[in-house]
């Protein structure tokens, strides 16, 4: 199974983790917290930005991608 079938996140609005809002970033910070898969997310992150030479945005893996 895929990593992301476990993600915390995948039955919240994914708006969250995109948003520029403060507290909506503390909120998908908050999920991310609970998450059982955070490495796998956060791992996938760091190589899909790398890899794509470009800048990810929202929040992955507990961490912020190109978002204020």
């Amino acid at each position: 199974m895929d990593w992301r079938h476990q993600a915390a996140c995948r039955d919240h609005d994914p708006e969250l983790r995109f948003s520029g809002r403060p507290y909506e970033q503390a909120a998908a910070l908050a999920i991310c917290r609970s998450c059982p898969v955070i490495g796998e997310c956060r791992r996938f992150a760091d190589e899909h930005n790398r890899i794509n030479g470009y800048q990810l945005q929202g929040i992955w893996g507990g961490r912020r991608y190109g978002v204020k």
